[in-house]
């Protein structure tokens, strides 16, 4: 509660100075004549500089702040796949889009401002940033995973890095190519990635510190547009010139929670329960129609499991005295999809679609430990390895292009499969163990929402 406290307090001081100075910006950059009929037809809102500078900055920080709920379960899920990944790139990638951009602009390729103006604009930037990132680390104190110190909200290794890539989207990208926008954000999200799989931040972190480094710089950049005015630009940013209903390929980041119950029905009347769990999945796709597109995706699911005890000792009534306890691991599963996907645009930047995918998913190895009553250890009760699973996976979705290359999507996502399992089952007699091998039909079902950015090419 105090960490969302101090977070809605910062939040609110951000909105109001940028609510308070947005309303003059427009007269900074004039808009060109070819666009004033057309940008009349838009709500006033959304051509603010208000919105500009916070429809993506506000929801991250928002969406990292309610996210904290889930951080054990992306913390499972890097640690069930790589426990022992422990690099420190991450120290220097977070430098890398600063370091781009310094690079073209010493190597004489122009941008949107001077030497002067955009140094500015970054210094203000960065000491906006290091304020509050600093401010929040002091006074949440918030445990690292790896229980290394109490700073680990918000990850400053991620602001820095979105705050140096919102520098490179607004000289670079906005006035000479979407590539560079690109690359920026990709090196910022690698960089928050990184942070996690280095078990030094969890999932609520990095999403906060990536929308603390994007309103950072544009709170740097508005208040140099202030002190400079028209002084110092060199470039103007392109105007666009998309047509939206035309399709458009896009590759993107996709992370949800799962919903409801599955469970999953194993011999010796073993019973395993899923609940919630979280999804990550790297996705993209190509529209060789203004409405028709093919796709795939390659995802990882990690789904907090538990025994269902009651028909467990139905089944085995006389093992109900001697059971103290059970153990139970987090459920993984892995997928790769294809297929194809449908997307129609309702307005001008809003689009909803759908997807149909088949594909082939491979489970962990799974095991249930027991802690029988006198022993010092817990003992293996079954142990089951799973073939490769048959599934089809279903999708819809609602996307938000919020700018020319970037879109926002929340889905809603189904996964079935079936496939089969090899089990072992051990039943503990008076003075061993002995097990019981057998093969068991699985079918697996999985439920998530969440959202997913991607970066679109338009056509």
């Amino acid at each position: 509660m105090k960490q969302l406290r101090t977070i809605v307090t910062s939040l609110f001081i951000s909105l109001f100075i940028c609510s308070v100075t947005a309303q003059n910006s427009i007269l900074l950059y004039p808009t060109p004549p070819s666009q004033t009929d057309t940008l009349a037809r838009k709500h006033d809102f959304f051509q603010s500089r208000f919105y500009r500078m916070t429809h993506i900055a506000v929801p991250l920080i928002i969406i990292g702040s309610i996210a904290s709920t889930k951080d054990k379960d992306f913390s499972e899920m890097r640690n069930s796949y790589i426990p022992r990944f422990r690099f420190h790139y991450d120290d220097y990638l977070q430098y890398s889009p600063g370091v781009l951009m310094l690079g073209l602009k010493a190597a004489g390729v122009e941008g949107r401002s001077s030497w002067g103006r955009m140094l500015t604009s970054d210094a203000i930037a960065a000491g906006i940033m290091a304020i509050t990132v600093n401010s929040l680390k002091q006074s949440i104190h918030k445990v690292r995973p790896d229980q290394s110190n109490n700073h680990s909200f918000p990850s400053g290794h991620t602001a820095t890095a979105f705050m140096l890539a919102t520098m490179l989207h607004k000289e670079y990208g906005l006035t000479r190519s979407p590539f560079y926008s690109i690359a920026g954000y990709s090196l910022a999200t690698a960089t928050a990635l990184s942070r996690q799989l280095n078990n030094k931040h969890w999932f609520s972190d990095v999403l906060t510190g990536a929308g603390i480094g994007i309103l950072s710089t544009e709170l740097g950049y508005y208040f140099a547009d202030l002190i400079f005015k028209n002084k110092g630009i060199i470039r103007q940013p392109k105007l666009s010139s998309t047509i939206q209903s035309r399709g458009y390929s896009f590759f993107g980041l996709q992370m949800g929670y799962g919903v409801g119950e599955r469970e999953v029905h194993l011999p010796e009347g073993i019973e395993i329960e899923g609940k919630g769990g979280v999804m990550t999945s790297l996705n993209g796709g190509w529209f060789f129609h203004p409405n028709w597109g093919i796709t795939g995706k390659f995802s990882l699911t990690q789904v907090t499991a538990q025994l269902e005890t009651t028909r467990f000792f139905k089944e085995h009534p006389e093992l109900e005295s001697s059971i103290q306890g059970t153990e139970t691991h987090a459920m993984t599963y892995a997928g790769l999809m294809a297929g194809i996907m449908y997307d129609y645009q309702i307005v001008h930047g809003l689009h909803v679609g759908g997807s149909v995918m088949p594909g082939i998913g491979w489970t962990g190895t799974y095991r249930i430990n027991v802690q029988y009553k006198g022993d010092e250890n817990s003992t293996s009760i079954i142990h089951c390895q799973t073939h490769p699973i048959a599934n089809l996976d279903f999708s819809t979705y609602l996307m938000h292009s919020m700018e020319n290359n970037l879109g926002i999507k929340l889905y809603l996502n189904y996964n079935m499969g079936r496939g089969r399992g090899d089990y072992t089952y051990y039943n503990r007699t008076a003075d061993q163990l002995i097990p019981t091998t057998g093969h068991k039909n699985l079918y697996l079902h999985h439920f998530s929402i969440g959202a997913e950015v991607d970066v679109l090419l338009w056509k």
